[in-house]
């Protein structure tokens, strides 16, 4: 039975009278931050306030320490009750980010809301410290007057309010919750208790006016008539609780602290039967450390009970915490969180539960990457191949996210372990399909061993095909990126010097293989790798058609990384021809694209494709995590790093830091050259030869320049030279003197001619469409009265409209405006 229709005694909430007088202005505000130290009751004051106010559409999401995409996920599945259209756009974002704290702004400005509606999020201190600093200011910009978001946090720094209005805000800290002697007096009264003074002055002296302490003297007062006295609130909560509770309570209460929140059906699962036993009914349904979120239809565990339970955890003999991990790993499976149900098994050591989970590659999607690897690596270490081989399509699944990770030895040690069990097929219990469909998944799996050869890859491909007559598996088990998270399938699959037109006719030959096999994954692949190339070569009329086919294909298929990667390609076309109109549409498409994809990692994707061009214009912001290299190296799977790294390093060299940038392109050349990505080699050979040339070493600038010529010029690879023109043309000119480079030199010009015309657009991107007009007409030579004759405005308007845009450009006169239009 829900415990909330267990009849049972609840203490009255009593809030302080100084607290009270603040809550009464929360109505007037966007944004209410309440924050205190655990246990001075934020959570059960705003509940209290807000059923006094008869506020009915009241949604709640408490953090509780999952990995922020995670939590982010479970805050925009609560707003889905208050806009459905707004939660899917803000989930789209993937995280707020100091990038898209603009977007999130937006989209809840946009949101429909009928009457008051309260968002409360509590225990937010789990996750502030990930989320940029301006988070606040943007939760209290949204600007619909009738949504008001509270949150309950542990800490805030001053810095976090800075900007913030007024009016938009109000923040409640540690001394509103204190409980005066008069405070407690009120809260006895209002559980039928009359203290005398000197009860009072004792009371007040024990719990020091914190509402924790008080609500457990309560409880103790109840049961004996008098206080406990008590040094620490771990003592109290053992003597007040714990000690009054059965055997299976207490039991019960442990294993529900593995859980961040639980249902009725998982604490059946957690006590192995169907009934919750009345004493620990009548703890958790009395509100007092346990709250229950109508929203998902569960409870959450107060930190402090959560504290005190971790302390008794540790008490407990081994098998006796193995037993109630495993209990609480089995709660996690039956609402389909496969990823902690995973944890829990491998920590209790149930490998053959583990191994029975239908895991998906989606499971891995909202968690550390870093996490993911050593847990599945624990896997392979830990468990007995006898157990592994009896599931051998968790180990496929398993095996395939150790490749995306990097791990090698480990994915090809769950090869190896496929291969043994299709070796005897009879003596491990495999009957001829099972047998059948696991050569198929294995040639699939090989596949990856010869990554990236396309030709090798592809043999492995058509054997899976003809072993399996039909596709690898169920596409939903399996699909994610297609290209690793990263914008480019030049970069992945050039993979020998020499080599790059034979790479393209095999993608062309072999990927019609790979997409029938997976239904779909990589549609358009083909397409986007050879007009990447083209336009490496400076054909861009040839890479444009061929960006738009493969758009077309992979929009089909919902493929929206080839997408990213054929739309970074066309907005480096509009850079070489300076087509500032269609650079700033495919950013556009780029960030829309974002809002609607379904593919994991997004973001990510449009934030490495939109920076590692516009760095070259020098125009645009780049994003907060492409600006510290451990966040790269920790969120990018192993192949997409290098090009995370290189995007980097591009930022950093217009910083002006050569040493860095020289010291760190050398670090990572290593592992390019080790996985034959020959694009990124003659990037990063040009970046150090850049490096180097700012440092005034000559000589070793020249070495590394003809490191990247060499690798390049057998496929006629122009445009990274073109892209670095300023720096380079003295080296480029002394190199010609030898070998003529004539159509590089070509592409140089016309590269270095687009950027200086995008550059200077740009500056007008910062004026309004009125002022554009304006200056525009202005420069035309048109005098105030015939703009103003032409636009309908005054011309006292015209006049105003100008001394705007000379401010934003920083010019003082029509000469200097006429010289930037040139």
């Amino acid at each position: 039975m829900p415990l909330t229709k267990i009849k049972i005694h609840k203490p009255a909430v009593s809030i302080p009278e100084a607290l009270q007088k603040r809550l009464e202005d929360i109505h007037h505000y966007p944004l209410i931050i309440l924050q205190a130290a655990s246990g001075f009751g934020k959570t059960t004051v705003i509940s209290e306030y807000l059923h006094q106010s008869y506020a009915h559409q009241v949604y709640w999401y408490t953090c509780m320490g999952e990995p922020l995409r995670k939590a982010w996920n479970g805050i925009c599945k609560t707003f889905a009750h208050i806009d459905p259209n707004a939660a899917k756009k803000l989930e789209a974002l993937d995280y707020p980010t100091q990038e898209n704290l603009v977007d999130m702004v937006a989209i809840m400005r946009a949101c429909e809301v009928s009457g008051d509606t309260w968002l409360i999020l509590d225990n937010f201190q789990c996750i502030q410290g990930e989320l940029p600093q301006r988070i606040l200011h943007a939760f209290s910009s949204h600007g619909c007057s009738e949504l008001h978001i509270v949150v309950i946090t542990q800490s805030v720094d001053s810095m976090e309010f800075v900007g913030i209005p007024t009016e938009q805000a109000i923040l409640i800290q540690n001394e509103a919750f204190f409980f005066q002697k008069k405070d407690t007096d009120a809260y006895f009264r209002a559980n039928e208790i009359a203290l005398s003074q000197d009860e009072l002055d004792k009371l007040q002296l024990l719990s020091e006016g914190w509402a924790a302490a008080l609500n457990l003297q309560l409880i103790r007062y109840l049961q004996e008539g008098d206080f406990e006295v008590s040094d620490s609130m771990d003592t109290l909560i053992r003597a007040v609780i714990w000690n009054h509770l059965e055997p299976d309570a207490q039991k019960f209460l442990i294993a529900v602290s593995f859980l961040q929140r639980f249902t009725v059906k998982q604490a059946y699962v957690l006590l192995e039967k169907n009934t919750l036993p009345l004493g620990i009914v009548r703890l958790l349904g009395s509100g007092s450390f346990l709250r229950y979120e109508r929203e998902n239809a569960s409870y959450t565990l107060h930190s402090l009970l959560q504290n005190f339970l971790k302390q008794e955890l540790k008490a407990l003999p081994m098998d006796t915490v193995h037993k109630i991990q495993k209990l609480a790993a089995d709660a996690y499976a039956m609402i389909g969180e496969r990823y902690y149900a995973l944890c829990g098994y491998l920590e209790a050591n149930d490998l053959e539960a583990l191994l029975a989970l239908p895991l998906k590659a989606s499971d891995f999607s909202l968690y550390p990457e870093a996490g993911s690897a050593k847990m599945l690596e624990r896997v392979f270490i830990e468990c007995d191949h006898s157990i592994l081989l009896r599931h051998p399509q968790t180990l496929s699944i398993i095996t395939f996210e150790l490749f995306r990770l990097g791990r090698y030895a480990a994915f090809e040690k769950g090869c190896l372990m496929i291969g043994a069990l299709i070796s005897n097929p009879e003596k491990n219990g495999l009957h001829g399909e099972d047998t059948r469909v696991l050569i198929g998944r294995l040639a699939f799996l090989q596949s990856f061993t010869a990554f990236n050869d396309i030709e090798k890859m592809s043999i492995l491909h058509r054997k899976a095909w003809e072993v399996l007559g039909g596709p690898f598996s169920n596409r939903e088990d399996w699909n994610d990126s297609w290209t690793f998270g990263q914008p480019s399938v030049l970069y992945l699959f050039w993979s020998a010097s020499g080599a790059l037109d034979r790479a393209l006719d095999c993608m062309d030959a072999c990927l019609p293989y790979y997409v029938r096999l997976t239904e779909g994954h990589g549609t358009g692949a083909d397409c986007a790798m050879r007009a990447e190339a083209h336009l490496m070569r400076g054909n861009d009329i040839a890479a444009e058609v061929l960006c738009h086919k493969a758009i077309y294909l992979a929009n089909g298929q919902k493929q929206d990384c080839i997408c990213f990667a054929a739309e970074m390609t066309l907005l480096r076309i509009a850079l070489l021809r300076g087509d500032f109109e269609s650079f700033e549409n495919i950013q556009q498409n780029i960030m829309e694209r974002t809002k609607n994809s379904t593919e994991h990692a997004v973001k990510r994707m449009a934030d490495l494709a939109l920076t590692f061009v516009s760095v070259l214009v020098k125009e645009s912001a780049v994003p907060e995590w492409l600006m510290n290299l451990d966040r790269i190296t920790g969120i990018l799977y192993e192949v997409a790093m290098p090009f995370g790294v290189l995007t980097y390093l591009r930022w950093l060299l217009s910083q002006d830091n050569p040493a860095k940038v020289l010291g760190i392109a050398q670090g990572v050349l290593p592992a390019v050259e080790r996985h034959h990505f020959i694009l990124p080699q003659v990037y990063f050979h040009l970046l150090i030869a850049i490096a180097h040339h700012e440092l005034g070493h000559d000589k070793e600038a020249e070495a590394a320049l003809d490191c990247a010529l060499f690798l390049a010029l057998p496929d006629a690879i122009y445009l990274p030279f073109a892209e670095y023109e300023e720096v380079l043309a003295p080296l480029l000119k002394a190199k010609e003197k030898a070998a003529p480079l004539t159509e590089l030199m070509v592409l140089c010009k016309r590269h270095r001619m687009g950027v200086a015309k995008i550059r200077k657009s740009a500056m007008y991107g910062h004026l309004t469409p009125r002022e554009r007009e304006v200056a525009h007409l202005a420069a035309a030579g048109l005098t105030n009265k015939d703009i103003a004759s032409r636009l309908l405005v005054s011309q006292e308007t015209v006049k105003s409209t100008l001394k705007c845009i000379f401010q934003k450009l920083g010019i003082r006169s029509r000469v200097q405006l006429q010289a930037l239009k040139k």
